[in-house]
């Protein structure tokens, strides 16, 4: 546990009349900052942004006990800049990441402003009130202790909560600052598109899998998502990618894709950032004057803080010795920059300096700008974590990456295994009858000293069987996870497995060997609605 303390002088409110309006939020008395300044357009951006914002803190897709609740909603983080004022926060299951950006030209700034990072004060009841924002009066956003200069009755005075943060959870909101930098597929795409496959998912529940969301890409033609399994495809218009032969990037846990529909409608467009197969996304909705950045794990039950395939990306790798005090004072004095310009500003090349951000965003004292691909200075606490406590080395995923730097990992086959089964799924327009396919991916190859190891995963990109001849593997069998040897062969057959399509058309040869419809209770023949509900039940 990692003890943090956030001593507030009153709780943050929403205060409001005819004329004027105030969201006073009350930041940690022990990190002061103070920016005060009157929004001169675009609250409904802010508004919006910021319900959005708190409607990512409270959401949860995994099952958690009491305890878990109460340490997973803690207070967003809120940073003032010269340019933006920008505030962060992580929903209670890690698997999803908020980031509200406010351009500071909406502002006209009364006094003096305080540049730094703090945590705000943000309750249920403030979020629900943030309803009541309106463009038709003046209103004011102010950051600043000791609060607010009109206090509510009741609204009580200083307060101190003390946090024991689990440091799963610290672990996680700093890696995903590695997961923004990873280098992927960027596209631009309509709200409206988006829109479109939210509004299908609502209105089409499928109680069977593969339910993941597939993107494809064919050359010469816009990008286009596929929903599964009903092979629903919506065509991304004006999505131009550069890839000269077709690709899919497969994603799961689509359902928290609904935290950006409230905005759709209001935004001017979406750039969409594909890391790879099962690997971190992020979806930065543009509104007028404020961006919405929502990052997610490759799917619901995967969180930031866990180990999986994206820990093998991540440039654990030493520095050259105070280079990162030296990147750390030019990103202070100038609080955003390129790896380019940094590069010249320390003297050190790009390959060392990007090893240097990577970890200081590891040890929250950076963040990365994922739409202008530059990194800002942002210390996530008090007192700089421990680097080497959060992120201690793992010697299987050192030995399987010097396995494949030293060229000894071949892979020999990848073979995707299918078994089909005819079901009934809801649309729109109806029910459809279609032909399921569940496809494992067989990977064999020989790894240093072993001739044989097997690979079988999912079509969740999961590990469900795998067999090797080393010690560590006969004596533990999965038990302690993958030996070094699967590790490494599981990176170097990324590039060898497909996604495909998951249903198809019900053929005559698959329709003649398929049941017939269970028959009804008055002995009559069931109809669509009886089979699905057998068959989905």
């Amino acid at each position: 546990m990692i003890p943090l303390i956030f001593d507030y002088a009153i709780p943050s409110a929403f205060t409001s009349d005819r004329e004027r309006a105030q969201l006073g939020l009350s930041p940690n008395l022990r990190r002061p900052l103070r920016f005060h300044g009157r929004i001169r357009e675009h609250v409904l951006s802010v508004r919006l942004a910021l319900q959005a914002l708190g409607e990512l803190i409270w959401s949860d897709d995994s099952w958690a006990s009491t305890d878990e609740y109460l340490w997973g909603v803690l207070d967003p983080v809120v940073t003032v800049h010269r340019d933006r004022v920008f505030f962060e926060a992580f929903s209670q299951d890690q698997s999803a990441y908020g980031l509200v950006i406010v351009d500071r030209g909406l502002f006209e700034t009364e006094g003096e402003v305080e540049c730094g990072t703090t945590n705000v004060d943000f309750t249920a009841w403030l979020w629900a009130a943030l309803g009541e924002m309106r463009s038709s009066r003046d209103t004011w956003l102010r950051i600043e202790n000791p609060g607010l200069e009109v206090r509510t009755e009741g609204a009580g005075g200083r307060f101190e909560q003390k946090v024991e943060l689990p440091e799963a959870w610290v672990r996680g909101f700093l890696q995903l600052q590695g997961a923004m930098a990873l280098p992927g597929t960027r596209l631009t795409v309509r709200p409206v598109d988006l829109v479109a496959a939210l509004r299908f998912l609502r209105f089409s529940h499928a109680k069977v899998s593969p339910r993941a969301l597939r993107y494809v890409f064919e050359p010469g033609q816009p990008a286009a998502l596929v929903l599964e399994p009903w092979e629903e495809r919506i065509v991304l218009r004006g999505a131009e990618h550069g890839y000269e032969e077709p690709r899919t990037i497969r994603t799961w846990g689509r359902r928290r894709l609904r935290l950006l529909e409230p905005l759709l409608p209001y935004a001017h467009k979406v750039d969409v950032f594909l890391k790879g197969r099962a690997l971190p996304s992020f979806y930065a909705v543009e509104l007028p004057g404020v961006t919405w950045v929502l990052g997610l794990t490759g799917w619901s039950g995967q969180r930031f803080s866990g180990t999986g395939s994206f820990d093998l990306l991540t440039p654990d790798a030493p520095v050259t010795p105070g280079l990162k005090e030296r990147v750390l004072a030019v990103l202070r004095e100038r609080q955003a920059a390129s790896v380019e310009a940094l590069s010249q500003a320390v003297g050190a090349d790009k390959p060392d300096t990007s090893r240097a951000l990577f970890h200081l965003c590891r040890a929250g004292m950076t963040v990365f700008d994922v739409q202008r691909r530059e990194y800002r200075h942002r210390e996530l606490f008090e007192t700089p974590v421990d680097e080497a406590r959060l992120f201690p080395p793992d010697a299987r995923r050192e030995r399987a990456n010097a396995l494949l730097q030293g060229g000894r990992v071949k892979v020999e086959s990848v073979t995707p295994r299918e078994t089909r089964k005819i079901k009934w799924l809801r649309t729109p327009e109806g029910t459809e009858r279609r032909e399921i396919i569940h496809r494992d991916q067989v990977v064999v190859g020989a790894v240093a000293e072993q001739s044989q190891v097997e690979l079988v995963l999912n079509d969740e990109e999961r590990l469900i069987f795998a067999t090797c001849g080393c010690d560590f593997f006969l004596e533990n069998i999965l038990n302690q996870g993958p030996c070094e040897h699967m590790l490494a062969l599981l990176t170097a057959s990324a590039g060898a497995r497909r996604d495909l399509a998951t249903s198809a058309a019900v053929s005559p040869e698959a329709e003649a060997l398929s049941k017939p419809p269970r028959p009804t209770e008055e002995g009559g023949s069931g109809g669509a609605g009886e089979e699905l509900d057998g068959d989905e039940g």
